[in-house]
Order: structure tokens, then C-alpha cells, then sequence
């Protein structure tokens, strides 16, 4: 999965560092030096991914992506907050300002490979979703695409993992927001996916008594799972386990000891990004069914 990748910089060992990485793995890249030039850019090219840097002179990270995601042009744009700071209201405050998601510096090859590839591969998934609606609302059928949906809540997360100590920790920090329900068993958790819908499905990849990546291809089988965001929990140094995770179309990790702000962060962007997508879908439906019912009362 390639895409155009915008990066943005005041500093340009940054950007040609970023602009190398990502060229290595076949993505067109682009580089603007400030927030203003970002935004220059992003009105007149195709862009899939941005790349920000938050702490940049004159306009800052946070209020380019406040800019982006409050444009109609450009609302749809994935934008990858890139800082050196690491606090929680950081992360936050990246959030809150519509940001899809955040790589702290110095930065993670892996990490980064990861987020793009992610987040371009939703980008067009919307792109043919939203391309569908217009081509209708150019036939005066189906309307023009919709905005995100603003509105946030807590999701319905399957933990799969066998180590009591893990489960306390993850339930201490996620069960106030979310729905947790846990599962040490490979097959249990495969038949709870299957009889109760969730969105979100958080899997070790070191069960004592079974193979988490199994269960991880196992979910990506199932055609109603086959969207269905999986973040797994490794431990270092487990490179070779975490990029076969990552080529079965698994979206994001967490390494071991799991920090609770990144653990709350990356759970909070992929429920709301699943919300995003599953809002597209249905809106498509919709539009589709009206417009079926239009053509068939116009025919009697």
C-alpha cells in the first residue's frame, strides 16, 4: 500500500530524514517547511497522509491540523501529529485539534511505516465511499458526501490475554471509558467476535497456551471482522512477530511495559476511526436504498 505523503517541517534534516523512510517503501512524498506552506499545498495537490511536526514556528501543529480537518477540501485528510514531547495533554491536545494520529521523536521506523500505511489504506477506502456518493449526487440521486461525525463515546473492546497482571492494568485504564470484556482463550474469543458484535479487538502476541498472530489471520478471515480494528501487545525486540502482525492487516501495536496514555490514546483513535468508516458505509447505504426506492416508484 503506497500514497502521497505530505511532511511538514521547519527543519530540514527532519524532512529529508522523514521524506528518505518513506521513499524507501515506495511513497510519493512532498515537503513543506512551515504550517502556512502546508496549507498552500494541501489546497492544490492530492495528498493521502500528513506528516506535522507540532512545535513550528508562527503557526504551530496543532492549529494547521485544527485548519485542515475544518476545511470541506480537506477535512478527509489522515494527519500524523510528529513531536518530540511526550505528555498526555500533548497527545491530547493533538486530538482534540482532529489529529488521526501521533509518532513521538525520535521516531520509530516501524512506528512510522505503520501509522502511513494505516491511515492510507482508510483514506481510500473513503475516497471510493465518498467518490460513490458524489458520482450519485452529480445524477442529483444520492447527495453530496458527509462530514465526520463529531459526537465521541467509549467502545466495545475484546481483550484477549492470559496474564492476570496485564488484564488489571488494561482494565484499570480503559474500564472507566470503555466496555472490556477479556478472553484467554484463542477459540472463545473467535466465537464472542462472532456472536457479539465490538470495535475493537486488543491481542497479545505472547499467549502462554496459544498463538495471538493465529487468532489475528483467524479475525481477518471472517467477513464481518474483516474491518475490524486489532491492536497487538508485544514484547521488545520482537520485530519479526510484529511486522508479520502488521502484513496479515493488523492496525497498530503497543509494546511492553504498555504505557497507559499511549494504551488510552491509540485505543480512543482506532475506535474513532472504525466510527468514521462504519459512518461512510452506512451513509452509502443509505443514499443507495433511497435512491433504489426513488427508481422504482418513479417506474410504477
Amino acid at each position: 500500500m503506497t500514497g502521497r505523503v505530505l511532511v511538514v517541517d521547519d527543519i530540514l534534516a527532519n524532512v529529508k530524514l522523514l521524506e528518505a523512510r518513506l521513499a524507501a517503501e515506495y511513497f510519493d512524498v512532498l515537503t513543506a517547511y512551515s504550517g502556512e506552506e502546508a496549507l498552500e499545498v494541501l489546497q492544490t495537490e492530492r495528498v493521502d497522509v500528513v506528516l506535522l511536526d507540532v512545535m513550528m514556528p508562527g503557526m504551530d501543529g496543532f492549529e494547521v491540523c485544527r485548519r485542515i480537518k475544518s476545511a470541506t477540501r480537506t477535512m478527509h485528510v489522515p494527519v500524523v501529529m510528529v513531536t518530540a514531547l511526550d505528555q498526555t495533554c500533548d497527545k491530547v491536545q493533538g486530538l482534540e485539534a482532529g489529529a488521526d494520529d501521533f509518532i513521538t521523536k525520535p521516531v520509530d521506523h516501524i512506528a512510522l511505516i505503520t501509522r502511513v500505511k494505516n491511515l492510507a489504506r482508510l483514506k481510500t477506502l473513503a475516497d471510493a465511499i465518498m467518490l460513490s456518493m458524489s458520482t450519485g449526487a452529480q445524477g442529483g440521486i444520492l447527495g453530496a458526501p458527509p462530514a465526520w461525525p463529531k459526537v465521541e463515546s467509549g467502545g466495545r473492546i475484546l481483550l484477549v490475554e492470559d496474564s492476570e497482571r496485564a488484564v488489571r492494568l488494561i482494565l484499570a485504564v480503559l474500564g472507566k471509558l470503555h466496555e472490556v470484556e477479556v478472553e484467554a482463550n484463542v477459540p472463545a474469543a473467535l466465537a464472542r467476535i462472532a456472536d457479539k458484535p465490538c470495535d475493537l479487538i486488543l491481542v497479545s502476541l505472547n499467549l502462554a497456551a496459544a498463538d495471538g498472530l493465529r487468532l489475528c489471520s483467524q479475525v481477518r478471515a471472517l467477513e464481518h471482522a474483516r474491518h475490524l480494528p486489532i491492536i497487538v501487545m508485544v514484547q521488545p525486540g520482537e520485530d519479526a512477530r510484529l511486522l508479520g502482525a502488521l502484513d496479515m492487516g493488523v492496525n497498530d501495536y503497543l509494546t511492553r511495559p504498555i504505557d497507559r496514555n499511549d494504551l488510552l490514546a491509540r485505543v480512543r483513535t482506532q475506535i474513532r476511526r472504525k466510527g468514521h468508516s462504519d459512518f461512510l458505509r452506512d451513509r452509502l447505504e443509505e443514499r443507495v436504498e433511497v435512491a433504489v426506492t426513488d427508481a422504482l416508484t418513479g417506474a410504477a
